[in-house]
């Protein structure tokens, strides 16, 4: 009987750190998921920036030379036609 016991005991005992141990990685895997989140949140910041940055450059360009970016758009439209004709 005692030997029931005490082999109860290790066993609840196990259990308390199998539990502790399952917290703990749960814990750090919630962390590491918070992380990566965060990155993620910063590069689609840095893109937004980037995105607004190139296209203000862009109609700055349009404005500043509207008949040579009339002919490029042409020339891009006749080469995408004639490709996608194909």
């Amino acid at each position: 009987m005692d030997n029931l016991k005490k082999e109860s005991k290790e066993l609840d005992n196990k259990k308390s750190h199998v539990g502790k141990a399952a917290s703990e990685l749960l814990n750090e895997s919630k962390k590491l998921a918070h992380e990566i989140y965060e990155e993620g949140l910063h590069k689609v910041h840095d893109a937004q920036k980037n995105v607004k940055v190139y296209s203000d450059e862009v109609v700055e360009k349009v404005r500043e030379n509207p008949i040579t970016s009339i002919l490029i758009a042409a020339g891009v439209g006749f080469l995408l036609s004639s490709i996608l004709r194909k």
